[in-house]
């Protein structure tokens, strides 16, 4: 499968730092951008992931830079295996939020870090969706956008897609990080684009708007604008991922 790549971390307008991280493949992005082709290997893995921290500026950025560090080292040393892979991955998931919980009560931190984990993992010829937290995963096909994964959230009453909102699962954060694994490798096609992104895109900008700009061609630097000229309130990552 050939994957034509953009993607960009930026901290958006209203933060001081930046808590996201990206990897593509590996290849860490925070305050940064990428755009590359890749074809996906059918003996090893490629993966685009994104994970939003939380619990506080430098506890945050500790938090998803750790995460996406973690599954490219169990990645990297094959303790994730072709044939135990949702169970091997999930067990990933246990150990990075055990360690992030570990390091908050180390610390005695009043708010436990924690991090949201998105994104698609190609493995061995398998491809996987993985999930935990409110960082989304969407299909475009003939126009038509579609959020593959489920916002482990709960809302409040203010009308305010930010307000209020409170996470009901994450890797670390004081919980038990649990990760939504799905294989996806029928729900995938030639001409079909992934999106990949933490909420500061998707409670900034409608999806409405979101389909209308990647059906039109648009880029990660598009999402990106309009999430900061909505305000960008928050961090912003954002990974397009066209299957030629």
């Amino acid at each position: 499968m050939r994957l034509s790549i953009q993607a960009v971390c930026h901290k958006g307008l209203v933060r001081d730092g930046n808590e996201d991280a990206v990897s593509v493949g590996g290849l860490f992005l925070r305050d940064d951008s990428v755009a590359l082709d890749v074809d996906t290997p059918d003996e090893g893995f490629f993966y685009l992931l994104v994970s939003d921290g939380m619990g506080g500026h430098e506890a945050g950025e500790e938090a998803s830079e750790f995460t996406l560090k973690e599954i490219k080292e169990q990645l990297a040393l094959h303790q994730i295996q072709p044939d135990s892979f949702e169970d091997d991955i999930r067990e990933a998931a246990h150990y990075i939020t055990y360690k992030l919980n570990g390091f908050a009560a180390e610390r005695g931190q009043v708010y436990p870090m924690g991090c949201t984990l998105t994104g698609v993992i190609w493995h061995y010829g398998r491809v996987w969706l993985v999930g935990a937290g409110d960082s989304r995963t969407y299909r475009l096909r003939g126009g038509m956008l579609r959020q593959l994964t489920t916002d482990e959230t709960e809302r409040g009453l203010t009308g305010d897609p930010s307000a209020d909102k409170r996470l009901l699962n994450c890797l670390g954060g004081g919980t038990q990080g649990r990760l939504t694994v799905e294989d996806i490798a029928g729900k995938l096609l030639s001409g079909d684009t992934l999106l990949i992104c933490s909420d500061g895109l998707s409670d900034m900008v409608p999806d409405d708007d979101i389909e209308q700009t990647l059906a039109a061609g648009g880029s990660a630097t598009d999402l990106l604008r309009m999430a900061c000229e909505a305000g960008g309130a928050d961090n912003i990552s954002i990974i397009i991922a066209k299957i030629q």
